[in-house]
């Protein structure tokens, strides 16, 4: 997601938090009473979620009996996943994703679940996305007690992924990589190069080039990598797959690893460098790899710009966002869904719409939504495209205008849509992760490499 509208510097943060209460404006992110907020009608049903959700021989008659991946050594549940996100659409549903949904909520930071969609429906999402920020500090905090007691983040993220995958999420990984020419101005410390922070948004350096091989900022971005590979190790050697999503919204200018701000010949050669180095060279063989520019496309040719190629990709993804909730988005959401399926089609490959969300004001608005439905809508051109899931962006804590999803406040009210996205989820068609079963018992296909 572009980084101008998904966070806001500390300093920034800390300004408006102390500026707000000091000039008498009360937001509704401080404030349960706000009127912007709903009374809690509409009722989730797990029993119906858990009953309308696809069993093992529904799965089994519609998946794959031989796949193709970019990783032959890819381990038996990365393969399973593979297969149960080919067979989802034939069998008429689709996973409803959530970025940082276990470690990152709106508004019951301190009381309720662990997580917003939890609090309004009773499951966590489906898919559960993470970002390697967490990794770095930037979007995870340690405790004093966790301090002492030597726990890292990787060790935290790895606890809090678990205990997702136990109540039956999919996980999926981005990496918001920071500059890595600042990150060698810092020189290392106790031995280790100091990744924390956020500038992924930083464009000067031509960081793109000098971290390949041969440059002299490649082993400040192999020892990026190495933390990151030693996530996904403890994630594989605890059986749990991963949908990986690096070098992301590529085609766009606000990362320094996109648009212009980087050469297509650079930009290829990272990609490659990236899978190889963590699957060839480091043994991480729990990722299906996923290509996500930032959409809309209405054309093949613009879709695959800077495409890396078929043995270095297993989902074709987009990123795309309802700004200012225009209703011409779905259109074109439609549309560029239908170019990507016509070229995974051509490419043996599966899609998915692996970032979206209400972008008005920079987020879903704490009330005068024009479409309350928008959840329903977007599940069902995804439906039709036969794409098995899509992702909205991350809640963080107390900020009015960076949430893509809606929260409870109290437990009898919420976000004003609340009950919508309540219907959203007792749709026959839509799955949150208690309705995920385990896939993993799906008949072992023939894995083929690209």
């Amino acid at each position: 997601m572009k980084t101008n509208k998904k966070r806001l510097s500390a300093s920034l943060l800390m300004l408006m938090l102390c500026s707000a209460p000091a000039l008498g404006l009360a937001s509704p992110a401080d404030d349960p009473d706000d009127p912007a907020y709903v009374q809690k009608t509409a009722i989730p049903d797990a029993e119906k979620a858990r009953a309308e959700a696809p069993g093992l021989d529904a799965l089994a008659e519609k998946a794959p009996k031989e796949i193709t991946l970019i990783d032959r050594q890819a381990t038996p549940e990365t393969a399973a996943l593979y297969q149960y996100l080919a067979a989802l659409p034939q069998t008429g549903h689709i996973l409803y994703g959530h970025q940082n949904d276990v470690h990152h909520k709106m508004f019951l930071t301190d009381s309720g679940s662990v997580s917003d969609t939890e609090d309004v429906t009773g499951s966590i999402a489906g898919i559960v996305g993470m970002d390697a920020l967490s990794l770095t500090g930037a979007e995870l905090t340690l405790t004093p007690s966790e301090r002492q007691a030597g726990l890292t983040y990787t060790d935290k993220l790895i606890k809090i992924s678990e205990a997702a995958h136990r109540k039956g999420a999919i996980l999926t990984l981005s990496m918001h990589m920071p500059n890595f020419a600042e990150v060698a101005k810092k020189g290392k410390k106790n031995g280790q190069w100091d990744y924390s922070g956020y500038s992924p948004n930083n464009l000067s350096g031509n960081v793109g080039h000098r971290i390949l091989p041969g440059q002299d900022l490649n082993e400040v971005y192999n020892g990026y990598l190495d933390l990151v590979a030693d996530y996904l190790l403890k994630l594989q050697a605890k059986g749990i797959p991963v949908i990986f999503r690096p070098l992301h919204e590529h085609n766009g200018s606000w990362f320094w690893w996109g648009g212009n701000n980087i050469d297509e010949g650079d930009f290829l050669e990272l990609w490659h460098y990236t899978v190889k180095y963590l699957r060839d060279t480091k043994g991480v063989h729990n990722c299906l790899y996923a290509y996500s520019p930032n959409g809309p496309f209405f054309d093949e040719a613009s879709y695959l710009s800077r495409y890396p190629g078929d043995r270095y990709v297993d989902i074709l993804g987009v990123d795309t966002y309802n700004d200012e909730q225009k209703a011409e988005w779905f259109k074109h959401l439609d549309q560029t869904l239908a170019v990507m399926q016509n070229t995974a089609q051509k490419h043996n490959k599966l899609t998915a719409l692996t970032e979206a969300g209400v972008r008005d004001g920079g987020a879903l608005p704490v009330k005068g939504n024009r479409n309350k439905r928008w959840f329903q809508d977007v599940a069902k051109i995804c439906l039709d495209r036969q794409v098995p899931y899509f992702l909205t962006w991350a809640n963080f804590e107390k900020l009015e205008h960076n949430f893509f999803e809606p929260y409870m406040v109290s437990d009898t009210r919420g976000h004003e849509m609340i009950n919508e996205f309540i219907d959203f989820y007792n749709e026959p068609s839509t799955l949150f992760a208690d309705g995920i079963i385990d896939f993993t018992k799906l008949p072992s296909p023939v894995v083929r490499k690209n």
